[in-house]
Order: C-alpha cells, then structure tokens, then sequence
C-alpha cells in the first residue's frame, strides 16, 4: 500500500480495513480524528462486549450498566507512521495478548513496526483470532 497517505486518508483506511470485523463482533464503527495523532475509537456497550467474549481482557470490569468497552487506536501522522498506541480500555495490546500465551508472541512488536496501512491488515487478523478465541458458545 502507498505509505504516503494524508493523514485523514490513512484514517480512513484503518477504519475501512476493521470496521467490517468490529461491526460484526458488537462495537461501533470506528470514529476517527486527526490532530498531532491520528486516533480511532471503537465502542461496544460494556455488558454486551462481555457477554460475547467472557474471557477477553478480564480486567476491564464495569459495574455501571451503561459503560462502555472501547478500543483506541492512535498512528503517527508522518509519512511512513505506524500504529504506536493500541489499547482495549487502557490495556495494551502488548500486555493483552501476554495474557493470550505462545500463540501472540511477538505481534504486538510486530504490528507497531510495520507502516501504519500494513500494521492495521496485521491488527485484523490478531484481533479476529482473539475474537474467534473468547467467543461465547
């Protein structure tokens, strides 16, 4: 892919590239801004989220019934950027998938060197593996 997409534009490729799974797995197409960072945001209500995957991330808990689950998505905005900031309410994504043993070793480094529109194809394919991973029977 071209690594030298304006910043909205890459914005809206990572949308593009995981608002399709994110969609089909509870949360909102991602919301995007464009600052200093790019920043996308997914949001599933917190109930919901836990109730299709009940073993994902067991430390985001919410008592409030109308919380909400998210995951933050920052890239640089420079030529070449990459994904340097990945987190599931405040979780990285490194310490997400050290939760998830031998299989994830080394994606979360993996991701955050490729450029930003390669990293994001990567992103997809690890967070539908952990999607597939925690479904509820």
């Amino acid at each position: 892919m071209d690594g030298h997409l304006e910043p909205q534009a890459l914005a809206d490729l990572i949308c593009a590239e995981l608002n399709p799974l994110m969609i089909a797995n509870g949360f909102q197409a991602g919301q995007s801004g464009v600052g200093d960072d790019i920043g996308i945001i997914y949001c599933a209500p917190h109930v919901e989220f836990r109730q299709r995957f009940p073993g994902l991330a067991l430390t985001i808990q919410y008592d409030d019934d109308g919380a909400c689950t998210d995951l933050n998505i920052y890239a640089g905005t420079e030529v070449g950027a990459r994904l340097h900031e990945i987190r599931f309410d405040g979780v990285t994504l490194r310490e997400l998938l050290a939760e998830e043993g031998i299989d994830f070793a080394g994606e979360a480094d993996a991701i955050a060197t490729l450029p930003a529109d390669e990293g994001v194809v990567r992103l997809r394919s690890v967070l539908n593996a952990l999607f597939a991973r925690h479904a509820a029977a």
